[in-house]
């Protein structure tokens, strides 16, 4: 199990990191939060102004465009502001 780890140190369990381009939009699939916080933490833009997923880095992904559960896990979207 990889970690996501978040502009403020927060290490999240995360099975898929997949940044879109040329649309500035990236999936992450993650476990071990519930609905409700995996909202507070991605609509959370001091989170999400960096994310680290392996050797992977993003900036400034802070818009929230969804949180889908999906048996056992969340997949969350964010795009670049």
């Amino acid at each position: 199990m990889e970690y996501l780890t978040t502009a403020t140190g927060r290490k999240i369990s995360c099975d898929y990191f997949n940044p879109n381009q040329p649309v500035p939009q990236v999936d992450i699939q993650i476990s071990g939060l519930s609905v409700a916080e995996a909202a507070a933490v991605f609509s959370n833009k001091e989170e999400t102004k960096q994310l680290w997923y392996g050797n992977q880095y993003l900036a400034h992904y802070t818009q929230l465009v969804a949180i889908i559960p999906d048996s056992g896990s969340i997949r969350v979207v964010l795009r670049k502001e």
